[in-house]
């Protein structure tokens, strides 16, 4: 019993300490996500360069228009990622992601989930999103290979 305890407890460390392992290229997508739960439009901004387009539903948006719909409610949002691939350069990334988002309430819960894919660029030194493609997807014809880590 000692042994299977040391052998989960070491598990769980070695499993917690490369899930909270990101691409650096991938924190301005997880910056953008967590501005947009505390309703904080500047951190929305910084997540982004000057030059920031949103390929939504068949929609072009910049970011003023994202800024625009992101308004405080009563719903809680929370996000979680799932990596499909990336191609990290010096000063280019392309990151194609599932991203799911649980709104919820006092009265309810509901998830929502897109297919997503960024263009992230360095700009001045920092990582920047450039580019976002999002694709509303019902949660059904996810994958069922598709595992969700909650990211802030």
């Amino acid at each position: 019993m000692k042994i299977i305890r040391k052998l989960v407890l070491a598990l769980s460390l070695f499993s917690g300490s490369v899930s909270a392992q990101v691409d650096p290229a991938f924190e301005p997508v997880m910056a953008l996500f967590s501005a947009m739960s505390e309703i904080d439009h500047s951190g929305m901004r910084a997540a982004v360069t000057d030059k920031f387009k949103l390929l939504e539903n068949g929609e072009v948006w910049g970011i003023d228009e994202l800024v625009a719909v992101v308004a405080p409610s009563e719903y809680k949002r929370e996000n979680f990622f799932s990596l499909i691939s990336s191609d990290v350069r010096e000063d280019i990334a392309l990151i194609n992601y599932w991203n799911k988002a649980v709104f919820s309430s006092k009265k309810s819960t509901q998830n929502v989930a897109w297919l997503e894919s960024v263009v992230v660029v360095k700009d001045n030194g920092s990582w920047r999103l450039q580019q976002m493609h999002s694709t509303h997807v019902n949660e059904e014809k996810i994958p069922d290979s598709v595992a969700f880590t909650e990211m802030r």
